[in-house]
């Protein structure tokens, strides 16, 4: 999972720790991100500044998946790397430069998008799905097997904790989720 210690990725080692067999493997780059990613219930924890080489540290050629959940442009030669042999990428980062997805023919290896709002913004006739994957999401956060990502709170419903949080966002710094409070 590439952005582990972003919201998304948070929920995304819960969900596959928790609910699949799968050995969960995240990236992060801080001292702090690491030990969020290893809260979080990652088995593995790799600088994706280093990716290919830390993998190889732990005597790991390639994985099955990849779950993008940070710059799909500057990791996309990696994922294309590390990907194995029909294995699978998903990204919910959009790219600024096309993806040579030639790099994955060899392999016979999928892309994946993932947009959380396809079903509604199409009308798809699955659209009642994302209501029942929150449902589902909803149960599992309320008896506890999944826990809460937020990180930081700020206060106030103001122009200066907007740019406070959007800078923090900005930053590549942030930790889970951010969430502004404002009590009416």
């Amino acid at each position: 999972m590439i952005g582990g210690a972003g919201g998304v990725g948070s929920i995304a080692i819960q969900i596959a720790k928790k609910l699949t067999n799968t050995k969960v493997i995240a990236t992060a780059s801080r001292k702090e991100t690491k030990q969020w990613c290893e809260k979080m219930g990652a088995d593995l924890v790799v600088n994706h500044y280093d990716l290919q080489n830390e993998l190889k540290k732990a005597k790991i050629d390639t994985v099955a998946y990849i779950l993008n959940f940070a710059d799909t442009d500057s990791h996309w030669d990696n994922m294309a790397t590390i990907i194995a042999p029909q294995g699978q990428i998903c990204s919910i980062v959009e790219n600024k430069e096309p993806l040579d997805l030639d790099k994955l023919k060899s392999k016979s290896a999928a892309f994946h998008w993932e947009f959380m709002f396809t079903r509604s913004l199409y009308k798809t006739n699955d659209m009642v799905a994302q209501h029942k994957i929150l449902e589902e999401l909803c149960i599992l956060f309320e008896d506890g097997t999944l826990q809460s990502t937020i990180n930081k709170t700020f206060q106030g419903l103001n122009t200066e904790v907007f740019r406070e949080v959007h800078k923090l966002q900005e930053s590549g710094k942030s930790i889970g989720k951010n969430v502004i409070r404002y009590n009416v």
